[in-house]
């Protein structure tokens, strides 16, 4: 049996996350990094809607090493990170933000040599908050793959995830695209 979950999170305006980002100097560009979103740094995504197959790693245990990609194939495909980030520490707590979900660099290079077009996380990223957050996110870009971050994982169908639908607001002049994601699961 087929079903579809809507795996985006949306905040309330009263969210203290929300109220961050309306409180920074450049709120335009602050909300779009809030709640899930696409960061373009150098570029953005061609078309506002995609629907593309899906593989899922879970790594709830520990981020994948290299060996742990061999049997996968990300070829035009969805890669979601299944951390389980978002469900254990909620969005935008100190938990949420300090939660090792960031892949090693060799990782992300033999993931991006498969070609995948996005990579999705229920994380606040790939890469550890600051310069290699933005650089991670830049290399994924060079590679025409986009980062899709703080998605909602959960079980029991997070690993049964086959494919993804994701709709995303390119008007925004923000270097963060809030996005819209659906999750195909299969029993």
């Amino acid at each position: 049996m087929e079903k579809t979950i809507k795996i985006d999170i949306k905040l309330s305006d009263n969210h203290p996350a929300m109220q961050w980002a309306k409180n920074q100097s450049d709120a335009v560009n602050a909300i779009g990094h809030v709640g899930t979103h696409i960061d373009g740094y150098t570029k953005e995504p061609k078309k506002k809607e995609y629907k593309v197959a899906a593989e899922v790693i879970d790594c709830r245990q520990h981020m994948p090493a290299k060996e742990d990609l061999a049997l996968d194939s990300f070829k035009n495909k969805a890669l979601v990170l299944y951390t389980g980030a978002m469900a254990k520490y909620n969005y935008g707590t100190k938990e949420y933000g300090e939660a090792q979900t960031f892949l090693d660099e060799h990782v992300l290079e033999a993931i991006l040599a498969d070609t995948p077009q996005f990579i999705l996380i229920d994380g606040c990223g790939i890469g550890q908050h600051g310069e290699e957050h933005i650089r991670f996110d830049k290399k994924c870009e060079d590679h025409d793959c986009f980062v899709v971050e703080n998605i909602w994982l959960e079980e029991p169908w997070a690993k049964k995830i086959r494919a993804m639908q994701i709709k995303i607001k390119l008007a925004p002049e923000s270097t963060g695209k809030p996005c819209e994601v659906y999750a195909r699961v299969t029993d």
